[in-house]
Parts: C-alpha cells; structure tokens; sequence
C-alpha cells in the first residue's frame, strides 16, 4: 500500500484532537431523561474509517483492554446476562429523530497487572447503531449521516469500587457521526471521474468524527466542578466568591519517583496494614505547583480528577484513530504471541509465580566503595527472605520485581507450561506420597508433565531461573562459566543445582561417527547433557549457536528452548544481514522469515540461521514471541522432529562436521574466568 513503511508498519494521518468547551450540552442527553443522565462530551477527532471499522476496532480494543493501558492484563469474556430486561434496546440522539438500535452486547471482566494493589472489575459494552431502514430511506432523499454509538458501563455501584486503571465515570460513551461528502448525488459525468483517485486519497478522507462522553456520578468531585463553573459569574469571581476549596488541588512539589526506591517498611494501619510506597524524590524545592498545570478559561487551577479523565480520553481516541485506520489499510501484527503456550494460561500462572517469588529484589550489595548498591538488574535475596522458599510466611506482601526478575519468572511459566504440553502427566499418588515425604503441600502444577531427566540451563548466569524452577518442584541443573556472588545466598537445593563449568563445547563431541553412535568416546562429558533432560539456552551468548547440536549427544535428542541474545556463530560473532536458509525437504511452509518482524535486520537474520541450524540437526522450525520485557523476546522451540533413526545418523554426521570445521579453523576461545566476582 502506499501509505506503507519501512518494516511492515504504517504512517495514519495526523491525530487531530478538539478539547469541547465547557457548556456544550452533549448530543447524548435527551430531553425528557436530562434531569436524570446528563452526558457531558469531553473531547472529538476527525475519523478516517467508516463505521463497520470504528465498531470493530472498539470491539477489539474492548476485548484487549491492555492496548489502552499497561495497568490491565487483559480481559475475560462473560458469559451474556439474558436476565436482565431492563436494557435499553434503542437510544435517542438529542435535537434529532435519530433512534439508534442496540445491535451487539459484551461482556467482560477486566483483570489488573497488579492484582495486590488494584482490583477486578467487570463491564457491559452496548452497541448501538442508526436504523437500518431508515438509512434506506435516507439515501432515497439524498442523505447519508449515519450514527454510531458505543457505551461502556462499569458494574459497581459506588464510585470508590473502580480501581485506578478505569476511568472514574459511571458510563463513557464513544459517538461517531459520518460525514456527507459535498456534491455526493447528483453528480455530473465530469465530478464522476473525481472518483478515480489514488488508492492514498482514498483512504485519507474524513470519514466522520468520533466524540467521547462520559455520564459523572451524582456528587462526584467531576460533576461537583461542572455545577461550580457553570453557576459562578464573572461578577461573583470579582467579589472573590471562588468556588469550594476541596474542588481546587493543593499545591504540589514536582515530584519523581526514584527507580532505586525500594519498598518501605511504614505501614499504612488504614488499609489493612498495607505496606506504603517510599517518598518520591522532589526534583524542585521552589516550585508551588508544576509549570505545566493545567488552568480553566478563568484561569482557575482545573480538577486533577477532570484533568486525569480529559488525558485518559485523549489517549483513548488516538488509540482508536490508530488501530482504526491500521485496519482501513489491512495492517497486521508484527509479531504474533501465543501460537505455542496459550495466552490465558501464561498470565495466570505468571502472576502466580511472580506473587511467590515476590521476596526478590533488584539491590545488590557492593563490595568496596562507598555505594551500598550496585546494578539494578541483578537479583539477591531481602535481609527477610535469605534460605527462604515461596511458601515462607515471613516473606514481605508487596514488592516489586525488577525488569529482569519479571523475565525469568516470564521463562519459568512459559516452560512450566510448554512441558505441561510435551510430557505425560504425573500420578497423583506419586505426587501426594512425596511431598508428604518433605512435608509440602500439593500445588497445582505439581501433578504436571515434566521431562524425565531434567533440566539442563547452559549459562545460567545468576542462576535466578534454576531457581524459580527448583522452587516450584522441577528438577534441573544449571551450568555456568564462573559462581556468582548470589548463588551462596539461594536456598540449598538451588545451591546444589547450579555447578561451575568451563564453556569448551567442541572438546564435549566424539572424533567420530562411530564413537557418537556407540555412545562412548573418551573426552564425553559426564552428567552435562543427561537422557531425556531438556535443554535451555536464556541468552546464552557463544552457547547460542551450540545447543541444537548439544541436543544431538544423547542417545535420543533433547528437545530445547533458545532465547538468543547477542549474536554469535559457532565460532566468531554473527555478521550476516540477510541470511537466506539453503532449501530443505522440511523447510516451514512461508519460510523461516513468515511471522517474524517484517523488514532486513542482523538479529532476524540470525534467528533464520538458527532456525536453519536446528532444522538441519532434525529439529522442526517453531518460535514463539515471548511476553517478556525484551526487545529481543524471541524463543526458539525445538519439541518435534522430523527424522527417522537413519535420518538421526545423518544429522549427526552433519554436527560433527561443523565441529570439525571449528577445530581445523582453532578459532573458537575457550572462556576462562576473568575480572571481578560477578553477580
């Protein structure tokens, strides 16, 4: 298309917003119900998609409410409440005879990312849209308008029970009204020939606007406001009749909340004994209120609360602009998830692990100096928690984990749940004799499928993810070049799992075909790479490139999860920009490049080469776009394969040459330990 560009995306035309002045009466209060449900607009745009998309895009973005904020996880479909009689089945549009028609109705129950600090809340999505007879009609008589109208309702029953994500409003309503273009009927054969024009143009024109309301409830600190300003005179302010004191915000500092600010340990004896969040660092101590507040006509201080729904609307309506007109011109999704590990599954489990493992802190103690901290990306234990498993009750209830301790708990569950898949369940009896035997209770993922023997985490760095696994009751072991400073700060069972080991890879294969199919060559590494283990490499650097062929060395191949990082080849760093994979009897149908990022760049180049790799050591092509805080997020899976056993031989003759290749050329380094302790 061309409104296409680079990479796949798109260019929309400019986001153009109307802020409504104060006094407007919305198109949405009827006459006869304005004492009861007066609608108040809050801001409109120019729309360049016609109605059938602004009803899909709102559908969408109703049903993937984390588009619009990072607060929300997601949102769960309930099921349609047939009881309920008493919904309006049409809706009249002031100063008009338009009757709009409910033609859909939705259901949801949006759920938190942070389900300890805000709670579930449930919606009602009602779809309204002009008569169809009448537009019939209307396109008889030589007009078009047509309307649309979409009103979301909370489910509660008091203003205090919507959580901080959603707005604080008892209803909000989108309306899209079209726009009849000039000269549309009776054109002549020379204005008919206007309509040939570019496919750009097209897709450019004003469709219609798009307006918000919103429905305050009775005495809220919104509609306390709008009475306030629409009472007082110009003469009451020359008197100084200002209006109520509680309505204008108190002064501020500029404030920033620091990103070492740990949790506090004050408590809060009004809420449940909740912990209270450290104070945020003031960034200017003579500063009365922020230079950019936001004033009214009057130049009056505005309501944070009408100030707080005003941006939230304005972001709303450039999503809807955005997604919209994505639509009008077919774009989709650079990167697909959830093709392997279901969505739903993923996120519960996720927030699960992360409210176990939530004793983890991303502080450090320096060694030396005069700074008590070091590196907020690291990972120990809190002074409460030190030896302490998930279960522990005297771990603290609320912290926040770091950007990375998110990913590895991100890992874990996606894991948990890709064996779950891969492996037969485990008997129940087996599970209950043995966590009798250390006194633990049954989790739920306990009686789940698991490989036989193992884990295997090659460069497992601080060894966070051995452990998040060991906790939760898998047995795995995890390798690294060099101990890090918080493994003697893990429990013991981790302890024991995570093993110093020198990173020497070609030195770990046999010489021959023949000693690789007997199973004994004398250099063969014990215990590394067990039967039936499963392999991980999670950002495994140089290891990178190895594991498909490490796969190989059991008597049967391991199957392996592949989260590349930095860009390495087997022996040198990876430089190629556009790799094209030789062809293959089982190359994946669209190439390795379908479903990944569209456009040329070193790191989906080296994807398709890794992709090739693992094809070529009997490994069918998967991958998956992790929900992981990473711009590089990619997981390869290697769980099917498509050779026989004579195939199996064939694959291994084709490793070993690569191996060889390795030793001939010498120049692949052995990593030694180097430097300062690490973390």
């Amino acid at each position: 298309m061309s409104n296409s560009i680079a990479g796949g995306g798109f260019k929309p035309p400019p986001f153009e917003s109307n802020k409504i002045p104060e006094g407007i009466k919305s198109i949405l209060t009827s006459e006869e119900e304005e004492e009861e449900e007066e609608w108040i607009p809050i801001i409109s745009s120019k729309c360049y998609f016609p109605i059938k998309i602004f009803f899909s895009t709102i559908k969408s973005l109703s049903l993937h409410p984390e588009r619009n904020s990072s607060l929300i996880l997601r949102a769960d479909i309930l099921p349609f409440n047939s009881t309920d009689k008493n919904k309006d089945k049409t809706f009249i549009l002031r100063d008009s005879n338009d009757k709009l028609e409910l033609f859909e109705e939705l259901n949801v129950k949006l759920l938190p990312k942070q389900p300890r600090r805000d709670s579930k809340i449930d919606q009602n999505i009602l779809f309204y849209r002009s008569n169809t007879e009448s537009i019939e009609e209307d396109e008889i008589k030589g007009k078009t308008k047509e309307h649309g109208l979409v009103i979301t309702i909370p489910q509660i029953k008091f203003e205090n029970e919507i959580p901080f994500y959603h707005p604080k409003v008892k209803k909000l309503a989108y309306h899209y009204e079209s726009i009849i273009p000039e000269e549309k009927f009776n054109k002549s054969e020379t204005n008919k020939l206007k309509e040939e024009e570019s496919e750009l143009q097209k897709e450019e024109e004003v469709k219609g606007i798009i307006s918000i309301h919103y429905l305050p409830f009775k005495n809220s600190e919104i509609s306390k406001l709008n009475e306030n300003l629409e009472t007082l005179s110009i003469e009451e302010e020359e008197q100084n009749l200002i209006p109520d004191p509680e309505l204008i915000p108190r002064s501020k500092k500029i404030r920033k909340r620091s990103p070492l600010a740990g949790p506090s340990i004050e408590i809060d004896s009004k809420k449940n004994n909740e912990i209270i969040n450290p104070p945020a660092i003031i960034l200017n101590q003579n500063a009365d209120i922020p230079i950019n507040v936001k004033k009214d006509k009057n130049g009056r201080i505005a309501s944070e609360g009408f100030e707080r729904l005003f941006r939230t609307s304005l972001s709303l309506l450039e999503t809807i602009h955005r997604h919209g007109y994505g639509q009008l011109v077919g774009y989709q999704k650079r990167r697909i998830h959830d093709v392997i590990v279901p969505r739903d599954n993923f996120q519960d489990l996720y927030l699960i692990l992360k409210d176990r493992h939530r004793q983890l802190d991303s502080r450090a103690p320096k060694q030396g100096g005069l700074s008590k901290l070091e590196d907020v990306k690291r990972h120990v234990w809190k002074r409460q928690s030190l030896l302490s498993t998930p279960d522990d009750n005297s771990l603290p209830t609320k912290v926040d984990l770091s950007e990375w301790g998110e990913q590895d708990i991100a890992i874990a569950a996606f894991l948990m749940l890709l064996w779950k898949d891969m492996y037969p369940p485990l008997p129940l009896s087996e599970v209950v004799s043995k966590n009798e035997e250390i006194q633990e209770e049954i989790r739920e993922w306990d009686t789940w499928g698991r490989p036989e023997g193992g884990f295997i985490d090659l460069g497992c760095g601080n060894g966070l993810l051995v452990h998040i696994l060991i906790s939760e009751g898998y047995n795995g072991k995890g390798y690294e070049l060099r101990s890090r400073r918080t493994w003697p700060l893990y429990p013991l069972k981790t302890q024991e799992a995570l093993i110093e080991l020198p990173i020497d890879p070609p030195s770990w294969f046999p010489d021959t075909i023949e000693e690789w199919q007997s199973g004994i060559w004398p250099n063969k590494p014990k215990d590394l790479i067990g039967e039936n283990s499963f392999l991980i490499g999670n950002h495994a650097d140089e290891l990178t490139p190895w594991i498909p062929l490490l796969s190989l060395l059991p008597s049967i191949p391991v199957p392996y999860l592949s989260l590349p990082c930095c860009l390495h080849s087997l022996d040198s760093h990876f430089d190629i920009l556009d790799f094209i994979a030789p062809e293959h009897p089982h190359s994946p149908k669209g190439g390795f490049e379908n479903g990944l990022e569209p456009g040329i760049s070193r790191y989906q180049s080296y994807l398709i080469w890794l992709g090739w790799f693992g094809l070529k050591c009997g490994w069918y092509w998967e991958k998956e776009g992790l929900r992981v805080p990473s711009t590089k997020g990619w997981g390869i899976v290697a769980r099917k394969r498509w050779t026989t056993n004579e195939e199996n031989k064939e694959c291994r003759e084709w490793a070993l040459e690569q191996v060889n290749e390795v030793k001939r050329k010498g120049a692949f380094k052995v990593r030694e330990k180097e430097g300062k302790d690490h973390l």
